[in-house]
């Protein structure tokens, strides 16, 4: 999400609206799947798992679509610490006092108390999971792959380098993820990540973003490949390094990045859809926060879990992250990548 929200300068850039879609696309399926992971194999078998080829891969891509070099090392360093480490950090704040204050409501009312402990702050920084913002892994692994990137671009020069050198890297964090050697703050999830991101690049490279004629057929590719897809697909987990074969690891989601991506660039803005995928950023940070207590809420008043439970629960998560991100674009605009934090020089802005 480096580059989904480059707001650098003042005078906003113009949006792509298929590419708002798509984010708004990746994040609700994001938002289902931690309400309910198994919510998507209610309507077919192992259909979870065949969205998972795109559900977070689409994220990198779309990353690497806007990927730039900028004024060299210090100058794109600073913005990707504005736009993904200065979140991170805020979220995993903001996560610390949403939970300070119902720990301190659960003792008023009697309830249970919650686990709270200021070693919360820090989890995130050394630990695979933490509980309170899990999802904001992302935004580390993103942050290296955006590193590692820009290393091969400016000490490589040939693209055929570059890509083997992007290959030879996702083998080596492929053999630490089957092997089970995790590296600290998502390197390892970074090195397997790095082709969806070359991807995203490569595709802005062969000058595929603008509108073309051709786009009206991107939905026929998109029905064609969703069979192969769903029948080829096969359990990975990014995050804990649950990794399918090799060649299914990239073959099956550049597969189905692609199809997606042609097919939604005929898309019209829909502006619900494209607010969502805006401020994706902010949901991803804020909506573990909100989905736990409604579906505690629910569950309490003896709601079973399942498809009623699951569409309720991301309903109401829906509604409430609309005012929320109204308020913290508003009021902490330099906290969630709306404003720069940092300005030129590395000074507070």
């Amino acid at each position: 999400m480096s580059e989904i929200y480059p707001r650098e300068k003042e005078v906003e850039k113009p949006r792509i609206a298929y590419i708002d879609f798509m984010k708004c696309l990746c994040i609700m399926l994001i938002v289902m799947y931690h309400i309910d992971h198994g919510f998507f194999n209610y309507l077919a078998p192992h259909l979870n798992d065949a969205l998972q080829a795109f559900r977070l891969p689409m994220y990198y891509f779309i990353s690497g679509i806007f990927f730039k070099l900028y004024d060299g090392y210090a100058d794109f360093t600073r913005r990707k610490v504005n736009n993904i480490l200065v979140p991170f950090v805020f979220f995993v704040v903001f996560a610390f006092v949403v939970r300070s204050l119902e720990y301190g409501l659960r003792v008023a009312v009697g309830a249970d108390p919650i686990e709270l402990t200021l070693t919360q702050l820090v989890e995130p920084f050394y630990l695979r999971y933490w509980p309170n913002t899990t999802p904001l892994w992302f935004l580390l692994s993103l942050f290296w792959v955006n590193i590692i990137f820009y290393a091969l671009q400016r000490w490589i020069r040939p693209l055929w380098a570059i890509l083997l050198a992007t290959m030879a890297l996702s083998v080596v964090g492929y053999e630490l993820g089957i092997h089970h050697v995790e590296l600290p703050l998502m390197m390892d999830t970074s090195l397997v990540a790095l082709p969806y991101f070359v991807l995203g690049w490569g595709v802005k490279r062969l000058g595929a973003v603008p509108p073309s004629r051709w786009d009206r057929w991107g939905i026929v590719a998109l029905m064609v490949v969703a069979l192969p897809i769903y029948w080829l697909n096969e359990f990975m987990n990014l995050h804990f390094q649950v990794l399918p074969a090799y060649w299914k690891l990239y073959l099956v989601p550049f597969v189905a990045i692609l199809a997606l991506f042609w097919a939604c660039k005929p898309l019209p803005r829909i502006p619900v859809m494209n607010h969502f995928g805006r401020y994706s950023l902010i949901i991803l940070g804020t909506h573990p926060l909100i989905l736990q207590p409604i579906r505690f809420l629910l569950v309490r008043s003896g709601m079973d879990y399942g498809i009623q439970l699951t569409l309720i629960v991301f309903t109401l998560t829906m509604l409430v992250e609309w005012p929320l991100i109204w308020l913290l674009k508003t009021y902490f605009p330099r906290f969630t990548a709306q404003k720069p934090f940092f300005g030129d020089g590395w000074k507070l802005r």
